[in-house]
């Protein structure tokens, strides 16, 4: 036994008492945090808990097709039970990240000590050493911060799971959860964000690359870092090499492969961007903006996706037009010598992405454009440009220059787009000449092009320029009250104001076939004559209004069909002045519009307001005989689970549906003037507002509108159309109303500030030719059909200007439809001028 000197051996008895009290009290503090830390955890969940952040899908369905066309989400995750992912991606992960996965009971011992000895040397958390099971606990219960209070809370809480659930389990919520870039959590967001498939198509390649993000998604990321991506992916078929999943040859054979990254993560068609924002509104106003954007619903729309592209082509293109008839505005900007590479290169970039969306990652660990484009088998930067959509150029010089020999000749600037240099052809920007006086292309401008023609690697382009002017266009299924398109402005994102349903607006002329509704239902009939000739009215405060017609003539004698086909302002006046203006109010209500009427007889000339739906739907009645139209904007809404929450009902109509008791009409009495005036069946109900007789008289009419009057250029159509043009003063709205027995599409052009869109742009000038390029396409997949004619319904031969009956040799005589009862008789029908070309009226009067 060695003994100590007393002072020595106090001394060591002192070391040992402090050594001892300091491990009992660490002991104790680690024991006290344990407990502490633990006390504070959250719950361990169940399975059936597990409910993460959802992504709300709206889907087209055309037919038997789906697309996805739009998501809202806070978190881009698409839950896939573990039996869907392939066994091969599931190893993928645990080689790369926790090859023991299936040996620890949470963590990792040695790990977690070569991460600590690594994060002691730096001084702070730089290497995690977690296990699978640890980043599950992390991402469901922990915040993302680095401490190590964070690691111990997470050894705890990865036991705890381990005790709680299986590796299966703790396996499938990592493959859902791990965040993995580009916006994605879990694997089957990555393989849609990456690769544009699902999880089960993946190929080894792909699922290596995925597998070694987890452990930093933005370094590693093949778009901001490609090599290092390249490295990564290597690394992860060495790890499944080595642990047995694959075979040598594989792996060499997967790291030599090209793999095709799509830029853009969203799901998105740009096209149906108002409808689908009008969706989303809705969505948000009646589940909450938490259910949206965290619940997973599904909701089926019934759309064609090639559709909404033709009526956003459609819109935008007819827009430009009318907008290259108030002159050219100068160019986008101008830029000096040193700034036209730069910007071509960035601009070339930028229409890359939005042309393919993808580029080739190769082997090398590389992006290529080049490469992208040879493998998509384009030869030129041309070949890649879309047809009708505008691009951005650098005009390089201005000498005028001819080609071609004779009437072939053109006068050409030149302008750079990409690398190459191409012709603008100056002789197609007639329009321009006077914003030319102005604003004259000089070398640096850039300028909006479009692509005319292309001869190698020459191409030919048109001046353009991004319209002031604006628009829309909605469209609905007559049979079922089916959103077809809608398309709220030029550009949703220059402009997410939806014109088709938020803009009040005064529908002009596009009104009138209320107004002459309301006169057939009054006892009018087409052959009805009323004078067309010049009026005063006192105004009372204004002082005396003087209405013309468009044309500023007078007609005189004007039979009903022929002051609705020509749109003559005078005898629609006179026809409100007979129904009365509180009456023509108040049916006008009836047939569905919302807004303040103006409580006189300018209501004759569409000065009240209203917007594009309603007015489309209140056109809807009269193919639908009358009954009234509700838009149906989706089909189906359903939770996460599949359980319906609402259904758009659509609600068939059959063409040829009287209202009930319509064929047992009382005999008709003449009226004083020697016409027939018709008793109209008044059992209207709430989803029959307007008697269908009526609504087809005033088809007819619209029809005629289309063959002889205002909406002549819709003939082209080539099937069954009816229609109504609409143009207020001072040319400020322009508007076309038309329809089929399939479908009713409505269009609107105008400025959101309400200036004039410029003498001339009338609704068949600036509105109808949108409407005819959309109708082309909407209508080819419906039965090329005639209107139906219901109950009631005769038709007899008429002259078109004093409206008489006559025989059918007659010359100039035009087949018109009455009510039964109705047809006029030999004698000249007309109603009596309440007031000469001079009287005067207060509007008091006619209220």
């Amino acid at each position: 036994m060695i003994r100590l000197p007393n002072g020595l051996q106090l001394s060591f008895k002192l070391v040992i008492l402090t050594f001892t009290t300091l491990v009992v009290m660490s002991v104790a503090t680690i024991g006290f945090i344990f407990f502490s830390t633990a006390n504070k955890l959250p719950k361990m969940m169940t399975m059936d808990e597990y409910q993460p952040l959802g992504v709300t899908q709206i889907i087209a369905k055309d037919g038997k097709d789906e697309t996805v066309i739009a998501e809202f989400y806070k978190e881009r995750r698409y839950v896939l039970p573990l039996e869907q992912v392939p066994e091969a991606l599931s190893k993928a992960f645990i080689a790369a990240e926790d090859d023991s996965f299936f040996k620890h009971g949470g963590f990792d011992l040695a790990s977690i000590l070569r991460a600590g000895v690594a994060n002691f040397m730096a001084g702070q958390v730089v290497q995690g050493g977690s296990t699978i099971t640890q980043q599950v606990a992390k991402s469901l219960f922990l915040s993302p911060e680095r401490s190590f209070i964070r690691k111990f809370k997470e050894l705890i809480l990865a036991q705890r799971l381990e005790k709680n659930l299986n590796k299966q389990q703790i396996l499938y919520l990592y493959l859902n959860q791990i965040y993995l870039g580009h916006g994605a959590h879990g694997v089957q967001a990555a393989a849609r964000a990456y690769f544009r498939k699902d999880a089960g198509k993946l190929t080894l390649a792909e699922m290596a690359l995925l597998a070694g993000l987890p452990r930093a998604p933005s370094k590693f990321s093949p778009f901001s870092n490609p090599k290092r991506a390249k490295e990564r992916q290597l690394y992860v078929l060495k790890r499944m090499k080595d642990t047995g999943v694959i075979t040598e040859s594989q792996a060499i054979k997967a790291g030599e492969e090209t793999l095709k990254l799509y830029l853009n993560d969203e799901v998105v068609l740009p096209e149906a961007a108002y409808i689908v924002e009008h969706l989303r509104r809705y969505l948000v106003a009646k589940y909450s903006e938490k259910t949206v954007y965290e619940e997973g619903l599904r909701v089926v729309i019934p759309a064609s996706p090639q559709l909404y592209k033709v009526s956003a082509q459609s819109l935008q293109s007819g827009l430009r037009e009318v907008d290259k008839r108030r002159g050219y505005r100068g160019p986008i900007k101008k830029l000096a010598l040193a700034e036209v590479e730069p910007f071509l290169k960035l601009n070339q970039e930028e229409v890359f992405k939005t042309r393919f969306q993808y580029q080739f990652f190769n082997p090398e660990g590389t992006l290529s454009t080049a490469e992208t484009m040879a493998k998509s088998g384009l030869s030129s930067e041309l070949a890649f440009l879309q047809p009708g959509e505008l691009y951005q150029a650098v005009v390089t010089s201005m000498p005028i220059t001819r080609s071609g020999k004779g009437a072939d000749k053109n006068l050409f600037a030149k302008i750079r787009l990409f690398s190459q240099e191409h012709n603008l052809n100056l002789d197609d920007a007639a329009w321009a000449n006077i914003g030319f006086k102005t604003h004259p292309l000089t070398a640096g401008d850039i300028v909006w092009v479009k692509l005319q023609k292309r001869e190698k690697t020459l191409g030919t382009f048109t001046l353009e320029q991004i319209p002031q002017v604006q628009g829309a266009l909605l469209s609905l299924d007559v049979q079922t009250g089916q959103i077809l398109s809608m398309a709220g402005g030029y550009n949703f994102t220059q402009s997410e104001f939806n014109r088709a349903t938020q803009a009040k607006r005064q529908p002009g002329s596009a009104f009138k076939p209320m107004i002459y509704s309301a006169a057939l239902e009054k006892g009018y009939t087409p052959a009805t004559v009323i004078v067309d000739s010049p009026i005063v009215y006192n105004d009372g405060e204004n002082g005396k209004w003087k209405p013309a017609n468009f044309e500023e003539k007078f007609y005189g004698d004007t039979t009903f069909r022929q002051a609705l086909i020509n749109s003559r302002n005078i005898p629609t006046i006179k026809i409100v002045q007979s129904v009365g203006v509180h009456p023509l109010i108040e049916y006008s209500r009836r047939l569905g519009f919302t807004g303040n009427f103006n409580q006189d007889l300018s209501i004759a000339l569409g000065s009240s307001l209203t917007n594009l739906m309603e007015l489309t739907q209140v056109y809807a009645l009269f193919p639908r005989n009358g009954k009234r139209l509700e838009p149906v904007y989706f089909n189906v809404i359903q939770d996460r689970h599949g359980k319906t929450l609402e259904e758009g009902r659509a609600k068939p109509v059959a063409h040829a549906s009287p209202l009930p008791g319509a064929s047992s009409l009382p005999e008709s009495p003449m009226s004083s003037d020697g016409s027939a005036s018709v008793v109209l069946n008044d059992r209207l109900t709430s989803e029959q507002l307007l008697d269908p007789r009526v609504a087809y008289v005033m088809t007819h009419l619209m029809k005629e509108v289309v063959d002889y009057g205002t909406g002549r250029k819709a003939k082209s159509l080539g099937r069954a159309v009816a229609g109504k043009t609409g143009t207020t003063n001072e040319y400020k709205d322009a508007w076309f109303m038309g329809f089929t027995p399939s479908v009713v599409t409505g269009v609107w052009v105008g400025f959101d500030d309400q200036q004039s869109l410029g003498a001339g742009e009338t609704g068949a000038n600036a509105a109808l030719p949108i409407w005819l390029s959309f109708m082309n396409e909407a209508v080819k997949k419906y039965p090329d059909a005639d209107f139906m004619v219901p109950e009631d319904i005769e038709f007899a031969l008429i002259d078109a200007k004093t409206g008489r009956v006559v025989s059918p040799n007659t010359p100039g005589a035009i087949r018109e439809a009455f009510i039964r009862g109705s047809i006029p008789t030999q004698k000249s029908v007309s109603t009596p001028d309440t007031e000469d070309s001079q009287g005067e009226f207060l509007k008091e009067d006619f209220e």
